[in-house]
């Protein structure tokens, strides 16, 4: 160990691996301290087995298949996040030329400015009797 990094990974492993030592331990002197120890694991462990023989080994396999493939799927998700990142940030790019390219395309015209009965024509103030 020649960091303090070092020496810390060094010392959280071997912290983690006594930490499932001492669970393990627990439930097994809890298990030795009962009346018919490990009988619901016995138990446990037949009834797994005749579902095994009732359903078929095919589905037995499928399934641990499915855990044995977790891992792999979990990898290439985390692989495929900076591609989904970066295609998230170029569609927004992409979104926003446009939306500036339509801006510069278009002509000011505003629905709600418009005049859509046509332009109101401003009165000629009336003239007097004596002019033209």
């Amino acid at each position: 160990m020649n960091t303090l990094y070092d020496f810390v990974t060094h010392v959280k492993g071997v912290e983690y691996i006594l930490s499932i030592m001492f669970i393990a331990g627990y439930i097994l002197f809890a298990e030795a301290l009962k009346p018919k120890p490990f009988a619901a694991l016995a138990n446990a462990a037949r009834e797994d087995k005749d579902y095994i023989r009732k359903t078929g080994y095919r589905e037995t396999a499928r399934t641990i298949g499915k855990i044995v493939a977790a891992p792999f799927i979990g990898i290439a998700y985390v692989v495929a996040l900076p591609f989904a990142f970066f295609a998230a940030i170029g569609s927004a790019a992409v979104g926003g030329l446009m939306n500036v390219a339509g801006r510069g395309a278009a002509f000011g015209w505003r629905p709600t400015e418009a005049y859509l009965g046509g332009k109101k024509r401003k009165k000629a103030p009336k003239k007097a009797e004596g002019e033209k």
